[in-house]
């Protein structure tokens, strides 16, 4: 418990718990969203209704927030540098077991807040008769070990590597993961195998639809399957004493995985001057970053889902390549493309935040130029994610067998929503700037992503710039005309707005740096 009390002192205003706090109000909103759209009938069998849907908003949003949270945990020290320092004055097993705990309450905490809140909301929107207590209390509990599971997942990938980036990369493709699992209940192995999936692994609610009137019948509950929970059981024993070991067994000053490729490339190395390509110094900073990661796996991910949804549903979606884009460009708008932006910012403004880099580089280079050169090399990032997601678009309708020719449309929705993804390269990088944590933009990009989505249900698209990369895409209707004057004002005020406060904020605030 003291050790315990000292993690919390070393967190103290740094915005932890916003994390969670964030993530519990996003999830909330969305809820009472979805109530108020829905019919009537859905509140006859609102309380299973809730148990059902509950765990594919876990699937998509806790494995990011989660790794936001454990980076966050985790990050100070590497910052710092002091993991050798504490183990003058505690043990490794107090300091490690300290963190796990630290985690454990706040997992616990939102997952009893989530438990109370659908309860509440349930009670607010009228739902008939009373809630089974025993179901909702198994999905509090099936809720904290899994997503206490994803934190000593998320904690050892921040232990081993002081590049928080690589676990923010592993949290969103964990998402992603999680959201694609949810929809294959026909692989459970799977399902149970991987961490991110057991949130549609352990339901235990099943829903009734009449295919003819294609209306939703009720809902019941169905046995679990065992399996389930024997992996889940093997994960924590797995990451427990796995996690221990790599700390015990880490250096003082953590582990350096980087340093091993600089010696095999050293020992290639000449004594010739090396000549320096012709590449934007930007761009040079990507060089052999885990970014790349998540721009190769979050829109392979991304076009799975929409290729499973619309061989799912094809007697429905007749529109052929019109219908698959929809599948594919929708999750990929809302959900994917924006936190996956926002690992493109929170990397390329990190450099600046560590050390006294900030002392260097406004001795050679103007605000004016910084940010552009940042909101470019975010945007040119952002063009080769959408021509990875039109090439996967046309590979994966050819694969699903569609004949018809390609649209020649499609050229139009990749230009247009690059054109809306800048917008958002633009605010991501003022709050990559303005918050010089690596982990919290992305989590904003998450939330702006599902705000993004509901404002658009609204009709209010062009009000927040996270609305306009859908809106670019086509993702709700290929067929819809778009307002090219309106959607180009709009994406020029918003990257020029975004783009002078960000030369403004570092014009009027001294520069702050990190010894």
């Amino acid at each position: 418990m003291k050790y315990l009390s000292i993690e919390l002192r070393k967190t103290k205003r740094r915005g932890i718990w916003l994390v969670l706090a964030a993530l519990y109000a996003v999830m909330m909103a969305w809820t009472a969203y979805t109530y108020t759209g829905s019919g009537r009938q859905h509140f006859v069998y609102g309380w299973r209704y809730t148990i059902y849907t509950a765990p594919l908003l876990n699937a998509i949003m806790i494995p990011t927030a989660i790794a936001v949270f454990a980076s966050r945990i985790i990050d100070m020290e590497h910052k710092g540098n002091t993991w050798k320092l504490l183990e003058t004055v505690q043990s490794k097993r107090a300091l490690y077991l300290a963190k796990i705990l630290y985690g454990a309450i706040g997992v616990f905490l939102f997952s009893a807040a989530e438990f109370v809140g659908l309860l509440l909301m349930g009670v607010y929107f009228g739902f008939a008769g009373a809630p089974d207590l025993w179901a909702y209390g198994l999905f509090f509990v099936q809720t904290f070990v899994i997503s206490f599971n994803l934190f000593l997942l998320q904690m050892i990938i921040s232990l081993l590597f002081s590049n928080q980036a690589v676990a923010i990369c592993v949290g969103l493709c964990g998402s992603m993961a999680g959201l694609f699992l949810m929809y294959l209940p026909q692989w459970p192995l799977l399902r149970c195998i991987i961490p991110w999936g057991h949130y549609g692994a352990t339901m235990f609610v099943g829903m009734d639809w009449n295919a003819e009137t294609r209306k939703i019948v009720g809902f019941y509950y169905m046995w679990q399957d065992n399996g389930a929970i024997l992996f889940i059981a093997c994960w924590f024993l797995l990451l427990m004493i796995g996690g221990w070991f790599l700390f015990k067994n880490m250096d003082t000053d953590g582990y350096h995985f980087q340093g091993i490729f600089r010696q095999k490339e050293r020992a290639f190395s000449t004594d010739k001057p090396v000549k320096i390509p012709h590449m934007p110094i930007e761009l040079m900073k990507t060089k052999r970053t885990p970014i790349w990661l998540a721009f190769l796996i979050l829109p392979l991910i991304s076009s799975f889902i929409g290729t499973a949804n619309y061989l799912n549903n094809i007697e429905i979606l007749t529109s052929t390549w019109h219908s698959l884009w929809t599948q594919h460009s929708l999750f990929f708008a809302y959900i994917f493309m924006p936190p996956l932006i926002g690992v493109y910012a929170s990397y390329l403004w990190r450099l600046e935040h560590n050390g006294t880099n900030w002392n260097m580089i406004l001795a050679h280079t103007s605000a004016y130029r910084i940010v552009f050169d940042k909101i470019a090399v975010c945007s040119v990032v952002s063009l080769f994610t959408m021509l990875w997601l039109g090439f996967l678009f046309i590979t994966c309708g050819l694969i699903a067998g569609i004949t018809t020719p390609i649209p020649v449309e499609l050229v139009d929705w990749i230009v247009c929503g690059f054109i809306g993804s800048v917008s958002v390269c633009a605010i991501q990088s003022f709050l990559s700037l303005w918050i010089r944590s690596f982990a919290v933009p992305i989590g904003l990009a998450l939330i702006g992503g599902f705000a993004g989505l509901v404002v658009t249900a609204k009709g209010a698209m062009y009000t927040i710039p996270y609305a306009l990369l859908s809106v670019g895409l086509r993702a709700n209707n290929p067929n819809r005309e778009l307002d090219y004057n309106l959607f180009l004002t709009s994406s020029v005020i918003y990257i020029l707005f975004f783009y002078l406060l960000s030369v403004a904020y570092i014009k009027c605030h001294d520069v702050k740096t990190q010894g």
